[in-house]
């Protein structure tokens, strides 16, 4: 006999936060609208969350620990710094449609939240946070350690002033184009690490 498991119903209900206030923002997304989404009665949320602050921190944190592993997995399967920038920034190529349509779910929690008072406005803000740190050491090993921290925000501020025009637009392709100018200039940032005889050149051969 296969007993129900209480992690799905967990998981289903940070599944259904994430969705529905992706869609449609924190303030106008109810306890009761997640649990309908989740096919939960809601007299069981109460059991794992007793606010829609804490699941909204449950499903934001979820958010910050996918991205976290994804930085992991691209420091740990490519080698070449740019390459990861580049394979960071093309992420978003598969979300346009979604994010033209309904916004960055990590700014739509920002917007919704008191940036200094509230921690899950704190926890939200970190993910980008995070990925400027990330950024940051990946321009710093292609040598620009004086401006990496510059170059790694200018990614993320096209990234996301991007995505609000295409919001506001209704328009995909006004991500798109940001990020092929993006990693047009990612391609044209010189590797100063790169010494001649690490890279196999030979000169009087």
């Amino acid at each position: 006999m296969n007993l129900p498991n209480p992690q799905n119903k967990k998981e289903r209900l940070i599944d259904s936060a994430a969705t529905l206030f992706h869609r449609n923002g924190l303030m106008a997304t109810s306890l009761a609208d997640i649990a309908r989404h989740a096919d939960i009665p809601i007299g069981n949320v109460y059991y794992y969350f007793k606010t829609k602050d804490d699941l909204a921190i449950a499903a934001t944190q979820r958010r910050k620990e996918q991205f976290a592993a994804s930085y992991i997995l691209l420091s740990e399967n490519i080698a070449d710094p740019r390459a990861r920038l580049v394979e960071a920034v093309n992420y978003y190529n598969t979300v346009c449609a979604e994010y033209a349509r309904y916004g960055c779910p990590i700014g739509k929690i920002i917007s919704d939240t008191d940036s200094e008072k509230d921690a899950l406005a704190k926890l939200a803000s970190s993910i980008f946070v995070d990925f400027v740190n990330w950024a940051k050491i990946q321009f710093e090993q292609l040598g620009h350690e004086e401006d990496a921290k510059k170059y790694a925000i200018s990614v993320m501020a096209g990234i996301q002033g991007s995505i609000i025009m295409a919001k506001s637009m209704q328009n995909s392709q006004i991500i798109a184009v940001e990020l092929e100018r993006l990693i047009t200039w990612l391609d044209g940032i010189p590797n100063k690490k790169i010494q001649l005889g690490k890279v196999g050149i030979r000169f009087g051969a």
